[in-house]
């Protein structure tokens, strides 16, 4: 460890991988008498091919995002510079909530945490302040976040029973006696659908990058899986599944995801980088299974490509402590709960998909205390983006037991509307009029929904259903925008096919 004490780890450099070429960073404990340490700064990019040749969002081409990693069960400050020297004017870190300071001093940000968190951090208001969506023309920008880990427990070291370590430039077995696969620091590419096993681990540290993607071969052979560690697994050596020559059919296209198991249960991710991912990032698959739940915790993903989406619960699987910056979806809801995730669209991605939203009846989902720091589109009419998406797929009753309590959307610049639940999808967002299948949408229950800005561009709150999936019965408690409480159905544009709207304020 380049810095290791019993509260904070920081890693060392990756051999072999440059750091970000934007920002340098800093940490030590804030209490009296911590010592600076360097920590590495990883950097994900958006590449400048043409999108028809690999799928990259050309809107987005040559920005880039770095990104820290470490270790802490106490306060800890953080000291960010640029590389290249040049003097920092502001910083804003977001969300808001989960940083007690943020300061600039002699050209440099200085962010204090107070607990394991997973912030973003605004330079010189690249995000905050300016439009980014629809109709920007400036340059590249550059962000930063600062991924304030708890303590990992269970790390394997070599030598450890069970443990087989993996030397860069090795390619790992995929059988044999070991049930922790060990990368040792450094750079490792295991190429397309490693497969994965039962009881087994795959251990990624935080000076190791792993280039490929994991996967199980048949429905149910890889349970009790654990991948963890504080390093980055990347697609960025991958083409997009729907670019690859000669063509592939499109069932092969789930080898290009980072990490897909089918019928897995019991399996942990934990605290890995998902970065560039060429298509869907993660999809722990299985129905609802009681006394058997998948987890994701602590694992943060970057994509910049289309199907560039972030998580895919399905019904089993609880999802906690994410940070998710994706140019499609963000979060399908559904599974076993969603709990204080970060998410940040920039083109094309919604930050909640309802198009699988469950009926639940007596048991809850509940998505709570999430932050949509970004909700920016490069398009305007058009089905995808917001934060409430319902874009006229999926089908069948759905909404009872579903809650969405404390969501803050603290965007200052959203491109569009935060609500779009559309049964079927209005003109003129949408020409071919695409519409869910039967079933109505009913008793769902958002709670303390904060919007701190509507649109940019004047986009009106949309519920529309139709005549075989109506809207109704649905309650808003404390919704507001701007501060103000939204108090009555006049809130939204609705068709004949949406009634029993229920609002609520606090004093």
């Amino acid at each position: 460890m380049a810095f290791a004490a019993d509260d904070l780890v920081i890693y060392p450099p990756v051999p072999g991988l440059t750091s970000s070429a934007h920002y340098t960073v800093r940490l030590r404990p804030a209490k009296e008498g911590g010592e600076w340490s360097s920590a590495f700064a990883w950097e994900t990019a958006c590449k400048t091919t043409d999108k028809k040749t690999d799928a990259y969002f050309a809107h987005l081409a040559g920005w880039t995002h770095s990104y820290v990693n470490f270790e802490t069960a106490g306060p800890v400050e953080v000291e960010i510079s640029r590389a290249n020297g040049q003097a920092i004017r502001s910083a804003a870190v977001h969300p808001g909530r989960k940083a007690s300071a943020c300061t600039v001093k002699d050209g440099k940000a200085f962010v204090r945490l107070e607990k394991p968190c997973l912030v973003a951090v605004d330079i010189d208001g690249q995000m905050d302040g300016q439009d980014t969506g629809k109709g920007y023309k400036g340059p590249p920008i550059h962000t930063i976040s600062l991924f304030a880990n708890p303590l990992l427990e269970g790390k394997p070291k070599p030598g450890d029973p069970g443990v087989l370590t993996v030397k860069p430039g090795e390619m790992p077995p995929a059988d044999g006696h070991w049930t922790t696969l060990h990368f040792l620091p450094g750079v490792h590419d295991i190429g397309l659908a490693f497969p994965l096993r039962a009881n087994c681990s795959y251990y990624i540290p935080g000076d190791a990058i792993v280039y490929g993607t994991f996967s199980n071969t048949k429905w149910g052979d890889a349970h009790h899986v654990r991948i963890f560690g504080l390093g980055t697994l990347s697609g960025a050596r991958l083409k997009h599944p729907g670019y690859v020559e000669p063509a592939i059919p499109e069932i092969d296209h789930a080898r290009y995801r980072p990490i897909e198991l089918v019928g897995t249960t019991d399996t942990r991710v934990e605290g890995i980088t998902i970065a560039d991912s060429a298509t869907h990032s993660l999809m722990l698959i299985h129905p609802y299974k009681p006394g058997h739940p998948n987890e994701i915790k602590w694992t943060k993903i970057f994509t910049w490509r289309a199907n560039g989406d972030g998580i895919n619960p399905f019904g089993n699987t609880l999802i906690e402590d994410c940070f998710l910056r994706t140019q499609d979806d963000s979060l399908y809801v559904n599974g076993l709960g969603i709990r204080r995730c970060v998410l940040w669209n920039d083109a094309n991605g919604s930050s909640f998909v309802l198009s699988s939203l469950p009926q639940l009846g007596d048991r809850k989902l509940i998505v709570e205390d999430c932050d949509v720091i970004y909700s920016r589109a490069m398009w305007h009419h058009w089905s995808g983006g917001r934060v409430f998406n319902m874009r006229g797929e999926g089908g069948g009753a759905a909404g009872a037991g579903v809650i969405f309590r404390n969501i803050h959307i603290e965007d200052p610049r959203p491109t569009l509307q935060q609500f779009f639940v559309c049964m079927s999808m209005p003109e003129p967002y949408s020409k071919q009029a695409e519409k869910r299948k039967a079933g109505d949408l009913s008793g769902i229950l958002f709670q303390n929904i904060r919007i701190a800005a509507p649109s940019v561009l004047g986009e009106p709150q949309i519920l529309h259903g139709q005549p075989n999936a109506r809207i109704r019965e649905l309650s808003f408690e404390n919704l507001t925008v701007g501060g103000k409480p939204v108090t009555g159905p006049e809130f939204f544009r609705t068709n004949e096919f949406v009634e029993s709207l229920h609002f609520k304020t606090s004093p």
